[in-house]
């Protein structure tokens, strides 16, 4: 039986994945899609070489500890996002942009020169293939009194899986709407679930690449935004990764999803033109790069298509943070964090409390006297305090419980899996038609905003 199941491939379920696994625990890693990463997507440029983030493109180190400490951990690159700050606004179709100064939009943000996939492929290097399980779609979850019971569909197949705990890195959205549970998580929990918002679920994102950055020759930032009624990409940022030949430009998409669908044989074309409204005429891409979100069904719920975007909060509702089932069950991802929600650092923030978590409740069983439990109920409560002021507590935050658990406490049992020792028959299959699907669901309107950047 396995110690850990992670459903969910995002950033938060392979890093603890890969936390885990250094800590020689049983754990598997299921994910729905044929890739890992979840929003984290990001595609080579073929005639460029440029990587072309569709997900996540920034991160802000001096606020976002766990984020630049994992960077820099995996030795890769970051470069600061171009901003002058200068804006182009254009409120009216039928007349110039207006030229702003003064407004550093993205000020302290650093972006991947090779995108942010590169973080998912560094930290999958640390699971190994046999515990990585892809085009697995979950659609239930039984408590057994020792241990919980997960239900897959897998193409024609439905497996079950075995594990004393399981961490559902998932939007708590598409877990309220698309997974049953038994027994049923509390009113209190699912309307929890139900009222989290999945940022950026219902948006889309394009970047185009050009011959050069023709509007920094023309003194230009590459910020800029468009608010009138006929908009079709509200906010635009330069997307050049820093090298002479890869000049690019992004944009979110001021469209709802309905009316995406509607233009979409004509989109590509709208986006260019009002591009060229904005920077000048005389500049065609060279390739237009575009990731509909809402159309992703293991990304997007029907309430993140139909519901009026909210005011985004840093902080979740703590009831997301509550282990259920006397400790097996927890719900995980960036939408759950208690810092950062919604960002990277969310992300991390919440791989970060379950890996405390999960090794508080493996010392308290482990261990005769209660002493290491003890200190690693200091610990938690000592990271929980500095986290807020900026400080993680050590460089990797998972070292601390890891220490105590991998040292003091950790004894494994007869016959338990090595670091390295295949799984012992986690689960069983039976040859079934699929009889449940993710789908797409109806639509919302949806406005870029500035401050949401960051999670984008």
């Amino acid at each position: 039986m396995l110690d850990t199941a992670i459903v969910g491939g995002g950033l938060c379920g392979v890093v603890l994945a890969r936390n885990l696994r250094r800590q020689g625990r049983a754990v598997a890693l299921f994910e729905a899609r044929e890739r890992l990463g979840g929003r984290i997507l990001s595609v080579k440029d073929e005639e460029s070489g440029l990587a072309i983030d569709l997900g996540p493109t920034w991160f802000w180190p001096e606020t976002q500890p766990l984020m630049q400490n994992l960077v820099e951990e995996l030795g890769l690159a970051s470069i600061p996002q171009h901003d002058d700050g200068s804006l182009l606004h254009l409120n009216d179709a039928d007349k110039a942009p207006e030229r702003i100064d003064g407004k550093m939009l993205h000020a302290g943000a650093q972006r991947l020169p090779g995108g942010m996939t590169q973080l998912i492929d560094a930290l999958a290097e640390g699971v190994s293939a046999e515990h990585l399980h892809f085009n697995h779609v979950l659609t239930d979850v039984s408590d057994r009194g020792d241990h919980v019971v997960l239900t897959f569909v897998a193409g024609d197949d439905t497996l079950e899986v075995a594990a004393r705990h399981v961490v559902l890195a998932v939007p708590p959205r598409l877990l309220e709407q698309q997974v049953r549970f038994e027994p049923e998580l509390d009113d209190a929990t699912r309307e929890a679930m139900r009222g989290t918002e999945t940022w950026m679920a219902a948006q889309a994102k394009v970047v185009m690449t050009y011959e050069r950055a023709f509007w920094r020759e023309a003194g230009q930032s590459g910020n800029a935004f468009v608010t009138h009624e006929q908009a079709v990409i509200g906010e635009i940022f330069d997307a050049c990764d820093g090298a002479p030949a890869n000049a690019a430009l992004g944009g979110f998409l001021a469209l709802s999803p309905e009316l995406r669908e509607s233009f979409s044989i004509g989109l590509p074309l709208l986006m260019t033109s009002q591009v060229a409204q904005l920077f000048g005429h005389g500049f065609e891409p060279l390739a237009q790069h575009y990731q509909d979100w809402a159309t992703e069904p293991f990304t997007c719920s029907a309430l993140d298509r139909t519901s009026p975007r909210a005011e985004h909060a840093d902080t979740a509702n703590p009831m997301l943070r509550r282990a259920q089932w006397t400790g097996k069950l927890y719900l995980a991802g960036s939408e759950t964090a208690s810092r950062g929600a919604g960002y990277l650092e969310g992300a991390l923030e919440a791989a970060r409390r379950i890996d405390l978590s999960l090794n508080l409740g493996w010392a308290k069983a482990e261990s005769g006297d209660g002493r290491q439990v003890t200190v690693l109920r200091q610990s938690m409560r000592r990271a929980s305090r500095d986290f807020p002021a900026g400080s993680p507590p050590s460089r990797s935050w998972h070292s601390t419980a890891t220490a105590i658990v991998s040292i003091a406490v950790w004894r494994p049992s007869r016959g338990s899996n090595s670091r390295s020792g295949p799984f012992s028959k986690p689960w069983k299959s039976s040859s079934t038609r699929r009889s449940r699907n993710w789908t797409a669901c109806p639509s919302k309107s949806v406005r870029s905003r500035s401050n949401a950047a960051g999670h984008r």
